[in-house]
């Protein structure tokens, strides 16, 4: 996929929504000085059911992701069903007597594909144990997932033809954010992020369900607004089923950016920024978006945001678009 390409679509799936032509902003909902903005597909899209996304794959036992046990950086997965899958960016992986990894790349196999997919450690480091099988624990914190997306961001702005995710991120930054987190949560053990992961799952199950209660039920994506108006996050995919089953993504927003002390911004004013937010991607410029020719994904930057979009296969429509501080 060419830079401008890349762009183009870009530009494209936002006036998707900013045009009510295939999705349509939904009425804000606040909740301790955030306001999430819902995005609501207006019509079946054509690729709506040729992909299911990591929650899914896992839960129908289509999916299969084995330690290779030749490299920490790569892990094996295997679609075994008959639809492609996304294994999005920050899905957290946990393996017997292996060491538990971060996805850093969305990646899509196809069915029947084999694919190494990249990856990062995110606990002390130790003996790998190959063919161990992985399982989810849904999305890893916000905060790892920004400092992830800002080691890739600058390493492909800079060398796009040798940019590879799992080499751009450097393993010690990682290591450093995750004995932070544990910290800031009050882990004994500052390399267990996993389990501080399940802590804050179980600290924000509750908000997260009201949330989730209080979104519509046809809900593909979510624009999130703090109290300065300004967009934090946005995360969205082109099947609703595949929001509503991604793990940790509610709760860890509902940790780490929540702030009960701040007032959110009335449902107007954020529907407002939240068009603002897809004004700019509308308008984005080629310098801002970077992919390599051989991807089915694409870096942008939006100001503060940094994330990726991915590319739906067998479509010059996004499948996926993924946005945070």
């Amino acid at each position: 996929m060419s830079i401008t390409s890349a762009a183009n679509r870009v530009r494209a799936f936002a006036d998707e929504i900013l045009q009510d032509s295939s999705f349509s902003l939904g009425t804000p909902i606040s909740h301790s000085g955030l306001s999430l903005v819902p995005i609501v597909p207006l019509k079946e899209s054509v690729i709506s059911e040729e992909f299911i996304n990591a929650a899914e794959a896992f839960e129908t036992e289509r999916l299969v992701i084995t330690e290779a046990g030749d490299a920490v950086n790569t892990i094996i997965a295997k679609n075994t069903g008959q639809k492609p899958i996304l294994i999005e960016e920050s899905e957290v992986l946990i393996a017997p007597n292996s060491q538990d990894r971060i996805v850093v790349s969305s990646v899509i196999i196809q069915p029947g594909e084999e694919k190494r997919i990249p990856v990062k450690c995110v606990h002390a480091p130790h003996g790998l144990n190959r063919g161990a099988g992985f399982h989810s624990t849904g999305a890893g914190s916000l905060s790892l997932k920004s400092k992830v997306r800002a080691m890739k961001y600058c390493s492909i702005m800079t060398d796009v033809e040798h940019y590879q995710p799992e080499t751009a991120v450097d393993q010690s930054e990682v290591w450093s954010e995750v004995e932070r987190y544990c910290k800031t949560l009050g882990m004994e053990d500052p390399t267990k992020y996993t389990d501080a992961l399940t802590k804050v799952q179980e600290k924000a199950t509750e908000v997260a369900k009201e949330i989730r209660s209080s979104l519509p039920d046809n809900t593909c994506g979510v624009i999130v607004i703090d109290s300065k108006g300004e967009a934090v996050a946005f995360e969205m995919y082109r099947r609703p089923q595949a929001f509503q089953k991604r793990a940790g993504y509610l709760e860890s927003l509902t940790v780490e950016l929540f702030n009960v002390d701040k007032k959110p911004l009335e449902g107007e004013a954020a529907w407002s920024s939240a068009l603002q937010l897809l004004l700019k991607m509308k308008e984005i410029d080629d310098d801002k978006v970077a992919s390599k020719d051989d991807s089915e994904s694409a870096m942008i930057g939006l100001d503060e945001l940094r994330g990726e979009v991915v590319l739906a296969p067998g479509s010059e429509s996004i499948l996926y678009c993924s946005l945070s501080l």
